[in-house]
């Protein structure tokens, strides 16, 4: 009986040693690509995907909180670009876009949520405009634009780096993680030591020679960002350089109904610096996708009755900020669609409906539009939100000669 009991305890290890070992290699690994190897990693089991791109600094395991974090729900996949953690540096020629490509064929991606972070974010919107089919939904954190270039400024830090200064590897890491004010917000000291535990043993990652091989897009990004017909979230950190926020500027006006947020106390790594903050606005954006997604592809119209749809069953969903929708209705009367406006403001009327604010908007866009009753209606009930709205009494005045 002992005998039986060792031999089938020794049987279940075996099976159990050999289903985590196949398990591991599941998750994990390397993928052909031309002239190359890329190094990934898949976790959770969600019906949505979602792939994130590191930046221009460290690799894939810049995102483990997000890895984590959102395996809980979807699946998620991120690898180490060439040149980067445990993917061979280049040799010959190649295209990012077309590694991603095969990224998303290998894992068999259909489609998915791609968040790109720095170069990874540029990278993400040059395979957006290439593979539209491929792309739910896009967030890009700290991202700048194929083609709209750089100021001397960001190049040389504010002054901070010499040209000279790039040959040296060690010197050029050092900098970017202990010193550089963009790189990480100044008082992110722990997370500064953290992440140099994690590039110390990744100094390569800090060779830019391998970008001189990368294969520029087809066409440069900033000149068709109005093809990007997805729903796209733009986060910035505070302390970011600022041509990130010059880049993130133009992405946002190219990008129909996009929309940014600026996280407090994060520089250029934001998801690493401020994790909870950053997951929470991703969870929150995704949520809200198939309403933008709808009010991207569709219009205004159609949106609004998906709102009042769900609004039905949920009366607390509201899939948009205040300040985000009163945006993109004066971007709608700033483009002559005084209609769309209308139809925007009345979405945020009524989900915001304690606002004075959503009510000076609408009734803004009413008096463009010459339907004075309906302007001095919502002008009143401005008033009534807040008695100090010098605009409403103003315009009230104004409409009653």
């Amino acid at each position: 009986m002992n005998r039986l009991y060792v031999i089938c305890t020794l049987i279940g290890l075996l099976v159990f040693n050999i289903c985590f070992c196949q398990q591991i290699s599941e998750n994990s690994g390397y993928l052909d690509v031309k002239n190359g190897k890329l190094y990934y990693e898949v976790k959770g089991q969600g019906d949505e995907t979602i792939v994130l791109i590191h930046d221009g600094l460290v690799h894939g395991d810049v995102w483990e909180n997000q890895f984590l974090t959102f395996a809980e729900n979807f699946r998620v996949v991120r690898y180490d670009r060439r040149g980067y953690g445990r993917s061979k540096k280049p040799e010959e020629t190649y295209s990012n876009a077309e590694d991603l490509r095969a990224v998303f064929e290998y894992l068999d991606i259909d489609k998915a949520t791609v968040i790109g972070m720095s170069a990874g974010g540029g990278l993400a919107i040059d395979f957006t405009l290439k593979y539209p089919e491929k792309i739910a939904t896009l967030i890009v954190v700290g991202a700048v634009v194929s083609g709209f270039g750089y100021s001397n400024h960001m190049l040389s830090r504010g002054g901070r780096l010499a040209a000279e200064d790039y040959a040296n590897q060690e010197k050029l890491l050092e900098y970017f993680i202990k010193e550089d004010p963009y790189e990480m917000a100044p008082k992110n000291k722990e997370t500064r030591e953290r992440l140099w535990e994690i590039m110390k043993d990744n100094i390569h990652n800090i060779d830019f020679s391998k970008n001189r091989l990368a294969k520029q897009p087809e066409r440069p990004a900033i000149e068709v960002l109005d093809e990007v017909q997805v729903p796209t979230l733009i986060i910035v950190g505070e302390y970011d350089i600022p041509d990130v926020f010059v880049h993130a500027g133009a992405i946002e006006s190219g990008i129909q109904y996009s929309k940014k947020v600026i996280i407090n106390n994060a520089g250029h790594l934001v998801p690493y610096e401020q994790p909870k903050i950053f997951n929470r606005h991703v969870l929150k954006f995704l949520n809200s996708a198939d309403f933008f997604w709808t009010l991207n592809t569709q219009s205004v119209a159609k949106a609004a009755e998906m709102f009042e749809r769900i609004r039905i069953e949920d009366k607390n969903w509201i899939p948009f900020d205040e300040t985000q929708m009163n945006m993109l209705g004066y971007q709608c009367l700033q483009s002559g669609k005084i209609n769309e406006a209308i139809d925007l403001f009345k979405l945020n009327v009524l989900a915001y409906p304690k606002s004075a604010n959503v009510y000076d908007s609408l009734g803004e866009a009413y008096f463009i539009n010459e339907e004075k009753e309906l302007a001095i209606k919502n002008y009143k009930k401005s008033l009534e939100l807040n008695a100090e709205n010098t605009n409403a009494i103003e315009m009230l005045k104004q409409l009653k000669k």
